[in-house]
């Protein structure tokens, strides 16, 4: 019975393999040649720190810090 499986069609089977390792190859070849395009976490610089609305810091900010003698923000 394995005899028979490997002796028919021995040439279709062999043709197959050869063609699925081709196939396999160039997608490993393709996909080891190109370099990552999207962005690993961690390894850029991060962007600038920017607010929506000026200020937003400050009066976040304004019940903690002391006051300074001499301002006339009102905080």
């Amino acid at each position: 019975m394995i005899k028979t499986f490997f002796v028919e069609s021995w040439l279709a089977k062999l043709l197959s393999l050869v063609i699925a390792t081709a196939i396999w190859y160039m997608i490993k070849s393709h996909l080891d040649s190109e370099k990552p395009t999207f962005p690993v976490p961690g390894t850029g610089t991060p962007p600038p720190k920017t607010s929506t609305v000026p200020g937003l810091e400050e009066t976040i900010l304004a019940p903690l810090t002391t006051p300074v003698p001499g301002d006339k923000s009102g905080n």
